[in-house]
């Protein structure tokens, strides 16, 4: 073989070894037109999106029950975290938190609120998700969290979650519902005084309706299932944090002990001192229609 041929291949090898050297470079370390982001930013940004992805999903599983599809919250049951005092600073300074707000997010999602910071607004208390406290979360899945409700932050709206409670009212709160004067035999505690207008009531679906049925599992899945579970057994995600423990819902004889006026009553108004908050924001349409679709799980009438 030649030397100028040797000379030649050489060349050739040469050009060929720096074509995809130079493509490394200009993806990796920028060296591009200004204009541009560079590669590793590029990257930095797709993982982030990824991580804000897996946020979404986690949230629409194990969240959005109390908290509303888009963190807007619901009413009695948890606060919006879609808004601005909470994700700019001004809710951790308010409280005292001095470790930024990603971190108060984090603590929260991780070790639970086990009694609520207003109970006169939210009866939901707040579950440790965290997988070090027994919860359903890993840490990619908690950060992943922190990440999508940080992503809120642009276009946050302003919404008064904490409002002061005035003194007088306060002192002249008096209960709503009234409760009846005889109380019940043979039925749990919390049915034996059920108030007006529960007192009584009768489901008006059929208990075999199959669009009831339907919808009413729809409604469950979406509110219910965290705690009780997807059969209803009391052993969903969050059951582990809480004490009592949700119910059984195909338990049989606790059910019979349930009556469908009293069933009404704990779906809407929710029980003090557990982890059952109010849904009765839901309307009554929706309240009976889950109603019926949790006593299919034990086959109580």
């Amino acid at each position: 073989m030649s030397t100028r041929f040797q000379i030649l291949v050489g060349l050739l090898f040469t050009l060929l070894t720096g074509v995809p050297l130079a493509t490394i470079a200009v993806n990796d370390f920028g060296i591009v037109p200004s204009s541009e982001p560079m590669g590793l930013e590029r990257r930095a940004a797709a993982r982030r999106g990824r991580e804000i992805e897996m946020g979404a999903e986690t949230f629409a599983r194990w969240c959005a029950g109390c908290h509303g599809v888009l963190g807007e919250g619901i009413p009695q049951v948890a606060p919006a975290l879609a808004r601005g005092d909470l994700l700019d600073g001004r809710r951790a300074r308010a409280i005292g938190w001095t470790a930024g707000t990603d971190a108060l997010i984090r603590h929260t999602i991780v070790a639970g609120r086990p009694i609520p910071s207003r109970p006169d607004l939210y009866a939901a208390r707040m579950p440790a998700w965290g997988s070090e406290f027994g919860g359903a979360l890993g840490a990619e899945q908690v950060n992943a969290l922190v990440a999508f409700i940080l992503n809120w932050r642009v276009a946050a709206p302003e919404v008064n979650a904490f409002p002061p409670l005035p003194p007088t009212v306060a002192a002249t709160r008096v209960p709503a519902l009234p409760p009846t004067p005889t109380p019940r035999v043979q039925v749990l505690p919390v049915c034996q005084m059920i108030p007006a207008p529960y007192a009584g009531a009768k489901a008006p679906f059929p208990s075999d309706d199959k669009a009831v049925l339907a919808s009413g599992k729809q409604i469950y899945e979406a509110r219910c299932a965290a705690c009780h579970g997807n059969t209803g057994k009391g052993d969903g995600p969050a059951a582990a944090a809480l004490n009592p423990k949700p119910a059984n819902l195909t338990d049989k004889a606790f059910m019979r002990m349930l009556p469908v006026d009293c069933h009404l009553y704990v779906i809407a108004e929710g029980v003090k001192g557990t982890g059952m908050p109010p849904w009765k924001s839901l309307g009554n349409d929706a309240l009976w229609k889950v109603l019926i679709y949790t006593r299919a799980f034990s086959g109580t009438p």
